[in-house]
């Protein structure tokens, strides 16, 4: 006789699939909810990715690339209240017209964070590795997420024991935004 050619699964329509999603959504929304609110006990991490505590960033950081140049130097990476203490904020008048002097390159005119214009008001502060220039709020948030490199070309926020012992500093280089 054989097998029929037929298929017993059960095949739903599309509409009724987006309800049942959107129902078990609601359902993890008000767990999430009420469980950050202390009236139920937070469900278990492995019931829903949502429910997982969020990762430790540097660590991330550190154990995707231990060896790369994106890793940070040996030791504990910097806090980020040690990072922003290291990268002085200055109003961008003051930097553009050092960049000047220094016979930089035109420089972009545009925060690459929050895509806003940099004007001559502005506090910014420029990175110790690439020399890229951000609003001071902007970089200060990009940090206090974890991030130890620049938003733009990925190098370290501040330059490595190494390259302060070879005399290596952003405006000794060729100065880029």
């Amino acid at each position: 006789m054989g097998f029929p050619s037929v298929c017993y699964c059960v095949i739903l329509p599309q509409p009724l699939i987006l309800v049942l999603q959107l129902l078990d959504f609601l359902r993890h929304a008000v767990l999430l909810c009420l469980s950050s609110l202390g009236l139920a006990a937070p469900p278990a991490a492995d019931d829903h990715p949502a429910y997982a505590p969020p990762p430790d960033l540097w660590a991330v950081a550190e154990a995707a690339a231990p060896s790369s140049s994106l890793s940070l130097a040996s030791g504990p990476a910097p806090a980020p209240a040690a990072i922003k203490a290291r990268l002085p904020a200055v109003r961008y008048a003051d930097l553009k017209s050092r960049r000047c002097a220094a016979g930089a390159a035109a420089a972009s005119t545009c925060c690459a964070v929050c895509l806003g214009a940099l004007e001559a008001r502005h506090r910014v502060r420029e990175l110790g590795n690439c020399a890229h220039a951000f609003h001071k709020a902007c970089i200060d948030k990009w940090v206090d997420k974890g991030q130890a490199t620049c938003p733009l070309c990925r190098a370290l926020l501040l330059p490595t024991d190494a390259d302060a012992g070879c005399g290596l500093a952003a405006r000794d280089r060729s100065v880029r935004i």
